[in-house]
């Protein structure tokens, strides 16, 4: 046993994957120990207002315009113009990414949170573990709240949301909701 182990280690590609794994394995359980008091407490104030289905509170808690990939094809309607727009746009990728992902809180709220914001997945939020990372970029703070929401199986990798956040002067402000893959 101990000369195969050897013999794995001498091949440089499979010595550098085991690495990278190791690496990002001890990376990612970092970010979870390293959780911030001050996004746990935003989080959880975010949970309870989706809770209470505090549409008001939602807005105040949102930026102006909420990012959202799932929204456009939340409905049968939505979903057959997106296809639509892949078969007869040359440039629905353009068109989908830099304009139709990006919609107004007020919109948001009008059409698409009662759709995502269902008690079975507000429950999810609450229960499932989650994963809170925070970047800077050009004094921007943003944090990424990950949680799983599909657990893997033999069949399927699994899923998370992600909810970006932005910090303002008035606070954490949530900017998109995405899935993961």
């Amino acid at each position: 046993m101990a000369e195969k182990f050897k013999t794995y280690f001498r091949r440089p590609l499979l010595r550098i994957l085991v690495l990278l794994l190791f690496t990002s394995s001890w990376s990612c359980q970092q970010e979870k120990k390293g959780s911030n008091d001050e996004l746990s407490t935003m989080w959880s104030s975010f949970l309870s207002d989706l809770a209470a289905r505090d549409k008001v509170a939602f807005k105040n808690a949102s930026g102006n315009v909420i990012r959202c990939y799932d929204c456009l094809e939340n409905t049968p309607t939505e979903r057959e113009y997106i296809n639509r727009l892949r078969d007869t746009d040359s440039l629905w990728y353009e068109t989908i990414y830099q304009d139709l992902i990006y919609i107004t809180v007020d919109s948001f709220i009008a059409k698409d949170y009662d759709i995502l914001f269902n008690k079975p997945f507000i429950n999810l939020l609450r229960t499932n573990e989650t994963i809170q990372l925070t970047d800077t970029i050009d004094d921007t703070i943003t944090a990424d709240i990950l949680v799983t929401t599909t657990p893997p199986t033999l069949n399927f990798e699994g899923a998370q949301h992600s909810f970006t956040f932005i910090k303002t002067d008035a606070g954490w402000k949530i900017t998109e909701v995405a899935t993961i893959p």
